[in-house]
């Protein structure tokens, strides 16, 4: 009886053995606790709310979080250093490949959130409207100064301010609006996003492109306004921009899809341990108190179906 047990325990580790591609280094309990997420540097206001409110009700969670440009983020996790990343794209099947034949891990991913791409200039310039075309004109280097811009009164030279060339921000401008094509013109890289904001709210010339969660204004409630140090352009799907067909990147205008410059935020993790806190935190960004929070505490739109009500937005 117990020899048949032994060939019965046997067999089932050879099973596991084989499922999971080799044995499974067990984890101390201090990285079952720890919450390690290498996370898009265009998301750091809202993941750090994010973070807060999960380490209140986890406690002995020890959160390991860096903030990098998306190529770095992506970097660590076919590295194994980091185990879960949030980015603004799922691993490419590659990647997975990748990380199944070099560490023996799967990748799971799943959306959360709908993010916006925000155009900021300095609080003289007057011109705040601005189509998708135009947009493209600008970054393709067929667009140089402002008068060539339908309708707009400023004079000069645009410059063009990113936060990283290895960003998730440039890689949507070049791919979405772009279609792959080189970026060209006046550019600039600011390094950050806080420096974006600083350099477009000294220089009357320039547009920052940046993840609009950046450049929300913390004292309003309603979500509906910016960050006055600059102002944020309406944007335009038109061959022209007009104030009729112009919209800011509010959760309202990204969730009827009248703001035009959208994209969806993904959180993947290739954590094996289902007591893992690693886990629960996955599972706490798309479930309801994750959910919440960017609702209420971010210019980002929640993953969940929301109710949308008319609104009058102000500049």
């Amino acid at each position: 009886m117990s020899f048949g047990k032994d060939i019965i325990a046997t067999l089932l580790t050879i099973s596991i053995l084989i499922s999971c591609g080799g044995p499974v280094k067990q984890r101390t309990e201090e990285e079952i606790n720890t919450v390690e997420v290498a996370c898009d540097e265009t998301f750091r206001p809202i993941m750090e709310q994010e973070m807060r409110a999960f380490h209140a009700k986890y406690p002995e969670a020890i959160l390991d979080t860096t903030f990098v440009s998306e190529t770095k983020a992506i970097s660590l996790i076919l590295q194994d250093s980091f185990r879960m990343v949030i980015t603004t794209r799922p691993l490419s099947n590659a990647e997975k490949q990748n990380i199944l034949n070099n560490h023996q891990l799967s990748v799971e991913s799943h959306p959360f959130a709908y993010d916006a791409i925000a155009l900021i200039i300095n609080k003289a310039n007057p011109d705040s409207l601005i189509s998708v075309n135009d947009i493209r004109r600008i970054v393709t280097g067929q667009i140089t100064i402002w008068n060539q811009i339908p309708n707009a009164q400023t004079k000069g030279n645009i410059e063009l301010v990113f936060d990283d060339e290895n960003s998730s921000t440039v890689r949507f401008v070049r791919d979405s609006i772009c279609g792959g094509k080189e970026l060209k013109g006046n550019l600039k890289t600011a390094k950050s996003n806080p420096n974006v904001i600083t350099y477009v709210s000294q220089v009357r010339n320039a547009i920052g492109i940046i993840g609009v969660d950046w450049i929300r204004n913390f004292n309003d409630t309603t979500n509906l306004s910016f960050d006055d140090r600059v102002r944020v352009m309406r944007v335009s799907n038109s061959s022209i921009a007009e104030e009729s067909n112009s919209f800011q990147p509010v959760q309202y205008y990204i969730a009827t899809g009248d703001y035009p410059l959208t994209r969806k935020l993904f959180i993947s993790s290739t954590e094996p341990y289902i007591q893992a806190l690693n886990r629960n935190f996955y599972h706490y960004l798309t479930d309801t108190e994750g959910q919440l929070i960017i609702t209420k505490s971010s210019q980002l739109l929640p993953i969940v179906p929301v109710h949308v009500k008319q609104v009058d937005i102000k500049e």
